[in-house]
């Protein structure tokens, strides 16, 4: 019975087509479409810059080695391309010209003055100003130091020029790269997952007789029904889980999209995601009426309408509705399962996951039962 339900299965082009052509076609199309465009938002430039040493002593010779470390094409930091001037109106005839962005003048009341270029982009100003800050706040605090403790503002010189750090960040904050494009992608995931439904509308009409003449004539077969049901289950929920494994494996190694760090939650995810949708099926095709053909056309108008409010098509849709109508995202199984995947895969939040799985896991069981329920009951039912 089951490789008669397999067979079927494999046979089903609809169920294939949604559940593993349109998600990957849809990828390969995101990723032709904005591939790479995270890394290209958030990339800086290194900014032409100029600075002009109006000022003598400590202030302004650690500021230059703090320019020449920005300015170092071989290390992590290389914001600016530097030159020098000696000549303040000379360096602003630069700007003028657009030879270069940004002027950096030293004064000789410790104090950094910042020119622009007409027309100058958002990131120079925010960059120039941001490292002008740092090196004043970084700068007053060590002067306060060694008037109140030289001793111990030498041990903070020392430290810093040691890499020593007394801050630690939380390690697994991020799972990986936060890449804001990464939510369509794991939505496209989640909308292959649940298109499985109609899969599950499908085990209802191999053993519904009010549906479908191959299940008339299982009802009043000697076959055990209970058997019958998990084949047909077991029949679908296998292909479902290779399937998805096809799509990790493309999303990982052909597209770049990150799958966290952890097999265990990510297979957790997986098997819970494709129990509730098949469960999901069984209960739109015990509750629609028609033929299997329209109870799976039903099922898969209202996955898609999930899909949609889980902000396939607009990431910043559930933001929206947690903020003004938070029920919806309770509520809604697609942004249930995009909102596991997310946390676990980007965020590394554990507990907001298993909250998710557990949700998740919960309405399967439920569906599940009743479907096992009201499906045994058929035998005589339906005739």
């Amino acid at each position: 019975m089951f490789k008669y339900y397999l067979k079927k299965t494999l046979r089903n082009r609809g169920f294939l087509f949604w559940s593993l052509i349109f998600p990957l076609a849809l990828m390969t199309f995101m990723k032709i479409a904005f591939g790479g465009l995270y890394d290209m938002q958030n990339s800086i430039d290194p900014m032409k810059a100029v600075i002009v040493d109006n000022g003598s002593g400590a202030f302004s010779e650690n500021f230059i080695s703090l320019m020449d470390q920005l300015s170092d094409k071989s290390g992590d930091n290389y914001y600016f391309d530097l030159t020098t001037y000696e000549d303040l109106d000379e360096a602003k005839a630069s700007l003028e010209e657009k030879e270069n962005e940004v002027l950096f003048e030293i004064t000789d009341e410790d104090t950094i003055n910042i020119y622009l270029m007409p027309g100058h982009s958002v990131t120079s100003s925010c960059v120039s100003k941001a490292v002008c800050d740092s090196y004043m706040r970084n700068y007053q605090f060590l002067m306060d130091a060694f008037t109140m403790d030289p001793e111990g503002a030498r041990k903070i010189l020392d430290n810093m020029a040691d890499g020593i750090s007394y801050t630690k960040e939380k390690e697994n904050a991020f799972s990986s790269d936060p890449d804001s494009y990464s939510w369509y992608y794991y939505s496209t995931l989640v909308m292959g997952i649940f298109l499985s439904a109609t899969s599950g509308v499908e085990i209802v009409s191999d053993l519904r007789a009010d549906v479908s003449s191959e299940a008339m004539r299982l009802s009043v077969s000697s076959s055990n029904k209970s058997r019958m049901m998990i084949n047909s289950f077991l029949a679908r929920f296998i292909p479902s889980i290779v399937i998805v494994l096809i799509q990790l494996t493309v999303m990982h190694y052909a597209i770049g999209v990150s799958m966290g760090n952890e097999i265990g939650k990510l297979i957790l995810f997986v098997i819970s995601c494709i129990m509730f949708s098949l469960g999901f099926g069984v209960i739109c095709g015990l509750l629609f009426k028609g033929s299997a053909n329209t109870r799976g056309n039903k099922t898969t108008a209202v996955v898609m309408i999930s899909v949609f409010l889980s902000g396939e098509m607009t990431s910043q849709l559930p933001g929206v509705f947690e903020k003004y109508f938070p029920i919806i995202n309770d509520i809604n199984p697609a942004t249930l399962m995009n909102m596991a995947f997310y946390r676990f895969t980007v965020c590394g939040d554990d507990l907001g996951f298993y909250m998710n799985i557990g949700k998740i896991t919960g309405l399967s069981v439920l569906f599940l039962l009743i479907g096992i329920f009201a499906l045994r009951r058929e035998k005589y039912a339906s005739l």
